[in-house]
């Protein structure tokens, strides 16, 4: 007879087992458009992708309690309801290292810490500055870091479909370390919730 520590294991191990599988049989990648054309063949983009308007179903603008229900988010049980980060549930799809702001209960910003996500137009960490530009062209606005001489802020601003709403590159003057999406003020916050 099982355990509750042998399901737990059980569970992790077919998790493990069904990324793999997945893994293996990806073979089916999309190459990106982006605003400006076709980007070089050599990238691609990442299976769930993000822009202004969210993280496939994780979108700006729903509630925590929609998201949570949804299975695609986990509720923070010492959060603030003020401001705080939550990240996804196991299982929804998301890789390590995306975090969602929530504030007051409403999902505003995804900020992306992994180069295992990429923006619809195929921008990642990694990333050079001029490679953005290229991307995104003249709705590019490049602005001095907050606390480090010559790294960069690139901000992206959503179309007429999707105003109010941006995407943040953060950069060592190089290439892009960071990236964040979302509603605004909220996406330009430098230190999140703090």
């Amino acid at each position: 007879m099982l355990n509750r520590a042998d399901f737990r294991l059980l569970g992790f191990a077919s998790l493990i087992c069904v990324a793999a599988l997945a893994y293996a049989c990806k073979g089916n990648e999309k190459t990106s458009g982006g605003k400006n054309g076709p980007a070089a063949a050599h990238d691609t983009l990442s299976d769930v992708t993000v822009n202004e308007d969210g993280f496939g179903q994780i979108q700006i603008g729903m509630t925590l309690d929609d998201a949570v229900n949804m299975g695609l988010l986990n509720r923070n049980p010492n959060m603030n309801t003020q401001c705080d980060y939550v990240y996804p549930a196991v299982g929804a799809g998301v890789p390590e290292n995306v975090g969602v702001m929530v504030v007051k209960g409403k999902v505003v910003r995804i900020d992306v810490d992994t180069g295992a996500v990429t923006t619809d137009d195929g921008a990642k960490i990694g990333d050079t500055e001029d490679r953005i530009k290229n991307i995104y062209g003249d709705d590019v606005k490049v602005t001095p870091h907050k606390y480090n001489a010559g790294w960069h802020y690139m901000t992206v601003l959503g179309d007429s479909a999707s105003a109010g709403k941006a995407i943040v590159f953060e950069t060592d003057g190089k290439k892009v370390t960071r990236y964040r999406a979302g509603e605004l003020p909220e996406v330009q916050w430098v230190e999140g919730c703090g």
